[in-house]
């Protein structure tokens, strides 16, 4: 087996240090370290990668969800690939499902770990080239407006005036999503089944339980079910919003029927409007608005620690 370690080149995690653990943890087995170049430089790094491969290719994802997403999305369709997970981000939501980020933080236990089948949501439409694959949640609607936002003033700046230090989600979600984000054009179908009337507040199709870094919001998900937890939030005043979002954190919005909240688990997923709208893919901010997802079951061969 050929051991392929992933980092990203230009972050701060990435020390002599980090480089000796790699170094000793992997002194006696054949392996290689790829620093990434930019955003998604490892995706086509690891397809021509994973051609040449003679033999099993465990890639271990150093970083965050982002890198998570990377990784899978360059070795989707390679059955001699295997993803394992060193979780040095910050988010870190898909490793919840199995315990946190303490769980994987030790490349002993990944290398001695045994790879498992999981399903991923492969999203086609405009604003995708081909198509993008989620091990995650796809989400859109009022976080994805926080999220796009927040990434806008966080590229190009907050307004003039607004207080110094000010974190650009916290004013994109008061600015932004609160007077703009709680009536989306946007309707949802789920193996056919419309979820919605025109407008809605927030959507989540999700093989992960988590998104936002402490929201669960599909508590249910199974990730190797064969199907897509599919949970859409209707539009609501901005009382019935404040007293759900704590419901909502914890995961506990499912625990009873609820006339606001639709959810569902389906092996398709059509979602469209009339204008562009914002989607978040695992943390990847895309936009258009057309858009089909389908589960691919057991996509990727997931290690989980010893």
């Amino acid at each position: 087996m050929k051991h392929l370690i992933v980092v990203n080149g230009s972050a701060g995690s990435y020390t002599p240090e980090f480089e000796a653990k790699i170094a000793e943890a992997f002194k006696d087995l054949d392996f290689e370290i790829y620093k990434t170049t930019g955003p998604k430089s490892v995706i086509p790094f690891l397809k021509e990668y994973l051609k040449k491969a003679k033999d099993t290719v465990r890639v271990y994802a150093c970083g965050g969800d982002g890198t998570i997403h990377e990784v899978v999305n360059g070795v989707i369709g390679f059955k001699n690939a295997e993803v394992a997970i060193v979780a040095t981000g910050t988010g870190n939501d898909f490793v919840k499902i199995y315990g946190g980020k303490e769980k994987f933080q030790d490349f002993a236990s990944l290398i001695k770990g045994k790879a498992h089948p999981i399903d991923v949501s492969e999203l086609t439409g405009e604003g995708v080239e081909g198509s993008m694959y989620s091990v995650n949640v796809i989400n859109f609607g009022f976080d994805a407006i926080v999220g796009a936002m927040g990434n806008y003033y966080k590229e190009h700046g907050l307004p003039e005036g607004t207080k110094e230090g000010t974190n650009p989600y916290d004013y994109a979600l008061k600015h932004d999503a609160m007077k703009h984000g709680r009536f989306n054009d946007i309707e949802v179908f789920a193996d056919g089944e419309k979820l919605n009337e025109k407008q809605m507040l927030l959507a989540t199709l999700a093989q992960g339980q988590f998104v936002g870094g402490q929201f669960k919001c599909a508590p249910k998900s199974d990730n190797t079910d064969g199907l897509i937890d599919v949970c859409v939030l209707k539009t609501m005043t901005f009382l019935g919003l404040g007293m759900i979002i704590g419901t909502y954190t914890k995961g506990k919005h499912l625990d009873k029927p609820r006339k606001k909240i639709v959810y569902r688990r389906a092996k398709e997923i059509k979602f469209c409007s009339p204008k562009d709208f914002d989607v978040c893919v695992d943390g990847e901010m895309i936009k258009g608005n057309n858009f089909t997802v389908k589960v691919v079951p057991g996509a990727v061969n997931l290690v989980l620690p010893e």
